[in-house]
């Protein structure tokens, strides 16, 4: 079973506007404890970076992992967007409940449905923290 963390950066790498990838030293920490866990960016920063450029801001152990980007959708914006964009990406790829099992992190709640069971949300002013982590650490093992 494919295990797919799909990512955010602003609100997530770094607190928003302060210290860019200040965070992701910590996230790749506990990303080092999920091995088979591959990364997709459904962070707007892939609307002004190509997948490769991506793959640069991260450690040379990490880029492999970081196996695609979320389509841009027009209704991306708007409340669920992010997960109608989580779940084009899964349809594309074949990827069912049954082939994969997957988690977000994000900052913005209104981008996914209501107490959607597949969101980590981090805290915008702090980005990721120990916090997040355990919660990742948690779905990787039931998956």
């Amino acid at each position: 079973m494919r295990k797919i963390i799909f990512l955010d950066f602003d609100g997530v790498l770094h607190p928003d506007g302060v210290g860019l990838f200040s965070r992701l030293p910590l996230l790749e920490s506990f990303l080092s404890r999920m091995p088979e866990a591959e990364i997709v960016v459904s962070s707007t920063w892939r609307e002004d970076h190509t997948l490769d450029e991506l793959r640069q801001f991260f450690s040379p152990e990490l880029r492999q992992r970081i196996s695609g980007v979320t389509p841009s959708l027009d209704d991306g914006y708007e409340l669920g967007g992010r997960q109608k964009e989580i779940q084009s990406y899964l349809e594309t790829q074949n990827l069912d409940h049954d082939a994969c099992s997957w988690i977000a992190l994000d900052d913005i709640a209104l981008f996914f449905e209501e107490a959607c069971p597949n969101l980590v949300l981090t805290d915008s002013s702090q980005g990721f923290t120990e916090r997040e982590g355990q919660k990742l650490l948690e779905w990787y093992s039931r998956s």
